[in-house]
């Protein structure tokens, strides 16, 4: 190994070529391949021990070539004192090891809150290093008094020159829908707003809104709706999530992966009494203070992170252990019916799986709003005709994913204890996600229970549709339901099931509605209807005095969406068209997507502008 990596440093030759004219060859003597898979590792293995030649008291940093140091006193005097030691043993290490150290770029900043304070001059190998108010580490700019507003206000101009983007996409009656502009921004916009929030979600109010503000402008945009139109109203049509909330929920799940590291110096912090000195709120202040608002909902017993994971039987050591991960001519999403997708399930499983010759384990798990009070269905078909049932509470604080992981658990153990003769034994389940961490490895003590089914049993796994109709699956769907009622034992949780908890909890719900399978002019038509906030004269007089009179051209009443829809007498004929019998508003503006498409068919016969 160490001969190889030396020829992969060693004799390292480089040359130019310009207008087909190359230059000599050089040879390379410091740093490593540019491009190389190996070379940032080499790197990190090289610089790694320039931490532990800091002084005591000096705090570090460093991800790559990117190093911070710095220290925390009561004196600025005494701060540039450890710096400049700091500073010191930093330029003798990079003469030790030949390495030169950008000086333009390296810079101090003094974070103090008093204005008495004064920095002194740090020296690097001699050289004064430029003093800064701001200091920007990794992307995140520190102001000297840590009220972030420098950070926001490049994150607001960076968000903000991408919103571009979304109005060359669309406008109101031609473009790209709003799904597609949605998944635009989250991707190319909202990170701007997000990144590093954990740090600076505690900043004055007022610089937080200047991120809402961006956020509101793009809501505007994704679904062409006016600009006094609420904004709860675009926040739940979009179900994208305000800024606000998902700072919390990223603060949260912070906290909690601190408390989760043993050794980190800021689980103590988050466990210990908080000194409250100063007005200012902090990351700890925020992150107790969102536990205590969450107390009742969130698991209070989350299991500590661990460098050794439990070791996990490999693909080669799983011989005989097939798993399934789709059904023939099954598609996802919505193009297919609930019917079509029965028929080829049940087809499949009659066919590769016969019931002579198989056993038949369905299995599903259950939880309210995907994080509490789960619970796991079994149902046990065996070839001889006979059946077994069982429902399992799996916790107080259980998401979907574990319910399901732990049905498939509980059904193996049963297999594995039944004396039916049957050689062979399919596990069929609706969870996808549980069968390919599976695959991946990633479910050490389900493969481990799958192996033991193994010695006795060839065992398939295979995925199927839910909630289409197939019995064996509904049935163990209303046995998970009755587990989950059960009374619930009080369980830990790992980190990352604590992360996917906060998460659904901070997750708008979702309902079914045809609004997001229409055209963009249909999308922007719809939610000004629904809204009220559009350019009919009733909310173009009352809002903006646009209009002279808020009374519709046919002089009985206001021209609003009821209106037109339901009553106006100069569009009677239009609207026995489109709607030969009475039609509820609710249906109208709210129905399947025919009567969506029954509503933007009125609004374009009748010339109205909304």
């Amino acid at each position: 190994m160490y001969q190889w990596i030396r020829s992969y440093l060693y004799n390292r030759r480089a040359r130019v070529n310009v207008d087909q004219t190359k230059s000599k060859k050089f040879l390379l003597r410091h740093g490593v391949p540019q491009g190389g898979v190996l070379s940032p590792t080499l790197f990190l293995l090289f610089i790694d021990d320039l931490v532990s030649e800091m002084p005591k008291g000096i705090k570090t940093a460093l991800y790559a070539d990117d190093l911070v140091i710095w220290c925390k006193e009561e004196h600025a005097s005494t701060a540039t004192y450890r710096m400049q030691q700091a500073a010191d043993r930093l330029n003798a290490w990079a003469e030790d090891w030949c390495v030169s150290i950008n000086k333009e770029k390296s810079s101090t900043t003094l974070f103090t809150l008093s204005p008495k304070q004064k920095a002194g001059t740090i020296r690097l190998g001699g050289t004064p290093l430029r003093e800064d108010e701001e200091a920007t580490y990794l992307g995140v700019t520190f102001d000297r008094r840590q009220t972030w507003k420098p950070h926001i206000a490049q994150a607001e101009t960076k968000a903000r020159r991408k919103l571009a983007i979304l109005r060359k996409l669309a406008g109101t009656t031609w473009g790209a829908n709003e799904k597609i502009l949605k998944t635009v921004y989250q991707g190319t916009i909202r990170p701007h707003l997000e990144y590093g929030s954990t740090a600076w979600s505690t900043s004055a109010k007022t610089n937080l809104q200047t991120l809402d503000r961006v956020q509101n402008q793009a809501l505007r945009l994704i679904t062409g709706a006016m600009k006094s139109t609420p904004i709860k109203e675009m926040e739940k049509l979009t179900t994208i999530q305000p800024l606000c909330q998902r700072r919390e929920a990223k603060t949260m799940v912070q906290a909690e992966k601190l408390k989760c590291l043993p050794d980190h110096p800021m689980k103590h912090r988050l466990s210990n009494l908080t000194k409250n000195r100063l007005k200012r709120s902090s990351f700890v202040h925020e992150s107790k203070r969102l536990s205590r608002q969450y107390r009742e909902v969130l698991p209070q017993n989350t299991l500590p992170l661990t460098q050794e994971e439990e070791e996990t039987p490999k693909a080669t050591e799983k011989p005989g252990i097939q798993i399934c991960t789709s059904v023939p001519h099954v598609t996802s999403g919505e193009d297919q019916n609930d019917t079509a997708r029965q028929a080829l399930t049940l087809a499949l499983i009659d066919e590769q799986y016969p019931k002579e010759a198989w056993i038949h384990v369905y299995t599903d798990g259950s939880a309210t709003n995907a994080v509490l009070n789960g619970g796991a269905g079994i149902l046990i078909q065996f070839p001889g005709g006979h059946t077994a049932t069982s429902s399992v509470a799996t916790g107080k604080h259980c998401t979907n994913y574990k319910a399901e992981a732990e049905a498939l658990m509980q059904a193996a153990s049963f297999v594995q204890d039944s004396a039916d003769p049957c050689y062979q034994v399919v596990f069929l389940s609706d969870a996808l996600s549980v069968l390919q961490a599976l695959e991946n490895d990633k479910l050490p003590q389900l493969a481990k229970a799958l192996q033991m089914v193994r010695q006795t049993r060839r065992v398939v796994l295979q995925w199927i549709p839910a909630h289409c109709g197939i019995p064996g699956n509904e049935r163990a769907d209303e046995l998970a339901k009755e587990g989950a009622v059960e009374d619930q034992p009080e369980n830990s949780v790992s980190f990352s099931e604590q992360k996917t908890i906060i998460k659904a909890l901070m997750r708008p719900r979702t309902n079914r509605d045809d609004y997001h399978t229409m055209s963009r002019e249909q999308q922007v038509n719809l939610i000004r209807l629904r809204t009220g906030h559009n350019r009919l004269n009733a909310h173009m007089n009352r809002k903006f005095k646009l209009a002279p009179s808020p009374t519709c051209a046919c002089g009985q009443e206001d021209q609003t969406a009821e209106h037109i829809l339901q009553r106006c007498p100069l569009l009677d004929e239009e609207r026995k068209e489109v709607w030969p019998s009475p039609t509820p508003l609710q249906t109208k503006l709210y129905g399947s997507r025919q009567e969506l498409e029954k509503m933007t068919t009125f609004i374009t016969s009748a010339g109205l502008i909304v």
